[in-house]
């Protein structure tokens, strides 16, 4: 069977890399053997890989919608927990996340669900089907809580749809109540989006009957902000406060974030050297062996260390997106497109966070964070990946 080496070896450095990158974060401390907890986990994430790069990616598209009620009922145990915060479920000395492997299960039912419905991928019923087969999982997640991954679920979504076919204005359209809430946050975000709004909206030519609904659904959407913020958790609501004004509470929710960007700015060109990190080795910096594995990296290796593992990040999505645009099976482009915008939407918004582009959300890196969980999925979706590839994939060099 065809191996795609490029995939393979770039998602093998960037695990090494992560590696060593916990071993360091956690040097010296009571989780200093943390690094071969993970190196097993690689083991047996490698192992999967091998298994799903034999097993026919047919037999995926066959079992996606039994995978789908076998999540979900994981997910609903999971909730039944005695703990503030249900993310994990016990398998003797094991905890798994089911939320991180419920992103390779979701990418699997909508490719199942894009796949039987191509001859009408433009249908309010096949997209509102799909959108409806979302919310399940998305809102069992958000309950435990872990808002990130409900993110991902929709970027996900997104991306399949235009790698199933539909059109970029009617994805537009979709995304349009959740743009409308998110820039209503601010009354200058607003603006800019609803003049953005009206301007595609022209120019696309779009139905009297289309622009109105949009506009209408627009300004309801964003009156509902206010109602939204007043029930999120008060953790999130202090994301949002610093990711908008990074000096709120710096020795509280925005302390993270402030110790993030200052061991990333001192890392310089070349860093300071394995295991010389001020503000890794001093601890000031919190969960940076899972989120914020990121400045780790900044602090020790510099902008050359940076720059090396978003090359790898780069080379592993270019040969995704290929795998996706020249697959021969329906299926498999629209669950390799799912596979990329996981990976590239992960990998986008755990840097931004670090840099205070972005709220922190609790997305892992891809590869790099610690977490048994997110390093079997990933190394699952490449086993998928290979096994699309192997169904006679031409990449040209």
């Amino acid at each position: 069977m065809k191996f795609d080496f490029w995939i393979f070896i770039s998602s093998l450095l960037l695990s090494l890399i992560g590696i060593f990158l916990i071993y360091s974060a956690v040097f010296g401390t009571s989780l200093e053997k943390l690094y071969l907890r993970q190196g097993a986990f690689l083991c047996v994430a490698i192992g999967v890989m091998v298994i799903l790069w034999k097993i026919p990616v047919r037999l995926h598209d066959g079992m996606a919608y039994i995978y789908y009620i076998a999540i979900i009922l994981v997910l609903f145990v999971v909730l039944l927990q005695n703990a503030d915060v249900k993310r994990w479920l016990a398998l003797g000395p094991i905890r798994v996340q089911p939320s991180e492997f419920s992103k390779l299960v979701m990418i699997l039912v909508i490719g199942r669900w894009f796949r039987d419905h191509l001859k009408s991928l433009s249908s309010p019923i096949t997209i509102g089907m799909a959108i409806l087969l979302i919310l399940p999982p998305f809102f069992l997640v958000i309950m435990e809580p872990d808002l990130g991954t409900g993110m991902v679920f929709f970027v996900m979504l997104f991306f399949m749809m235009y790698g199933a076919g539909v059109r970029p204005l009617h994805i537009f359209l979709i995304l349009t109540p959740i743009l409308a809430m998110v820039s209503a946050f601010h009354w200058i975000a607003w603006t800019i989006y609803f003049v953005i709004l009206l301007f595609i909206l022209i120019r696309w030519r779009t139905s009297p009957t289309t622009f109105i609904t949009t506009i209408i659904v627009a300004i309801s959407v964003g009156l509902t902000t206010p109602y939204v913020w007043a029930h999120l958790h008060p953790y999130q609501k202090e994301r949002i406060m610093v990711f908008l004004n990074p000096s709120y509470d710096p020795f509280g929710a925005g302390y993270q974030l402030i110790q993030s960007k200052i061991a990333i700015g001192s890392g310089g060109v070349l860093g300071k050297g394995f295991l010389h990190g001020t503000q890794i080795k001093l601890a000031f910096l919190p969960a940076k062996h899972s989120d914020f594995i990121f400045a780790v990296l900044g602090e020790q290796f510099g902008f050359v260390g940076c720059f090396i593992v978003i090359f790898l990040y780069f080379i592993l999505l270019w040969r995704i997106l290929k795998i996706a645009s020249q697959s021969r099976m329906a299926f498999g482009s629209i669950v390799a497109f799912g596979i990329a915008a996981v990976i590239f939407f992960q990998v986008s918004i755990n840097i931004a966070m670090t840099l205070g582009l972005a709220p922190i959300t609790g997305i892992p890196l891809p590869f790099l964070s610690s977490g048994g969980s997110s390093l079997v999925v990933f190394w699952a979706m490449i086993g998928i990946l290979q096994n699309i590839y192997s169904q006679g994939v031409v990449i040209s060099p």
